[in-house]
């Protein structure tokens, strides 16, 4: 919305790297609507990743992405994002990433709808909600959803075997190496390998903790940071939280998100219980892709 920010922010980035020998890699999320050549430009130009947000189906996106006009997106934003990945070249990554909800536990049609408007990168991801909102994934949602998990990973299996493949951001994992060892201890690096910083300056561990100010770790105008809380991240692991003690799937879910688990069960420490199951079956169908593509 403000994208003389963006160019700023870069060029002030660009501006350090040889002074410092550094390369500075950015990505950014956009939502279509106000994408223009110039910003299309710009950002295959700049940005090593970009992520393109739409949900999927027309009637699936326009359903929650409702304009002010009381209109969808979805005709808006389709040809603009076509065009983008159309011009960015193999080199940058990208990917269309939408959300799935109780709305749409057919999320594979989805997937495949993007797939089809020619974005072969894609990820379409459950919602995490207040559980009192109609859209939001309840437990009793976990079967029909699992089944539609195995259900998207056969149809990859079919495709790549077809030569029509593509990847699915949750399915791509490394069974022979996959991340170091603090990554697989320590999935969600908020706080830590990365923050958050709120235009007055203030600092938060990610931007799912800005406006919660318990969580505010400092402020880089007045040089502020606070090392016990950045510290208390660093040590939230799998050895750390109890459930993941014992779990099969511990080394490569890493415990879930911190703020997920602060906001659903009112502790970094404790894995938000839905999205744990669904890491699971993720990771279940996964191995079972590499698994049929090894025969």
């Amino acid at each position: 919305m403000n994208f003389e920010v963006v160019k700023e922010t870069v060029a002030y980035a660009r501006s350090l790297e040889k002074p410092h020998n550094k390369n500075f890699r950015f990505t950014i999320t956009t939502n279509g609507l106000l994408l223009s050549d110039d910003k299309i430009d710009f950002i295959n130009r700049e940005m090593s990743n970009v992520v393109l947000s739409i949900d999927g189906r027309r009637e699936v996106n326009d359903r929650l992405r409702i304009r002010t006009n009381g209109g969808g997106s979805y005709d808006t934003i389709v040809p603009r994002f076509q065009k983008l990945v159309a011009t960015r070249g193999k080199d940058k990554d990208y990917y269309a990433r939408g959300t799935f909800t109780k709305y749409n536990l057919d999320f594979t049609e989805d997937v495949l709808h993007l797939v089809d408007l020619g974005f072969d990168q894609v990820s379409v991801e459950p919602v995490v909600s207040d559980p009192k909102l109609s859209y939001s994934i309840q437990e009793e949602d976990l079967p029909r959803v699992f089944e539609e998990y195995e259900r998207l990973a056969n149809t990859i299996i079919a495709r790549k075997k077809a030569g029509e493949g593509f990847n699915f951001f949750h399915f791509m994992i490394d069974l022979n190496q996959g991340p170091c060892a603090i990554k697989r201890l320590r999935g969600c690096s908020c706080g830590n390998e990365y923050v958050a910083v709120t235009p007055e300056g203030d600092i938060f561990p990610c931007h799912q903790f800005v406006g919660e100010d318990d969580w505010k770790m400092g402020n880089v105008l007045d040089g502020s940071y606070d090392l016990e809380r950045k510290n208390e991240f660093a040590l939230a692991n799998v050895y750390s939280k109890e459930r993941c003690k014992n779990c099969w799937a511990k080394f490569y879910c890493s415990g879930g998100c911190n703020a997920n688990n602060w906001q659903y069960e009112g502790d970094i420490h404790k894995p938000h219980e839905i999205a744990c199951a669904l890491e699971q079956k993720r990771l279940e169908c996964a191995v079972m892709i590499q698994a049929a593509l090894a025969e």
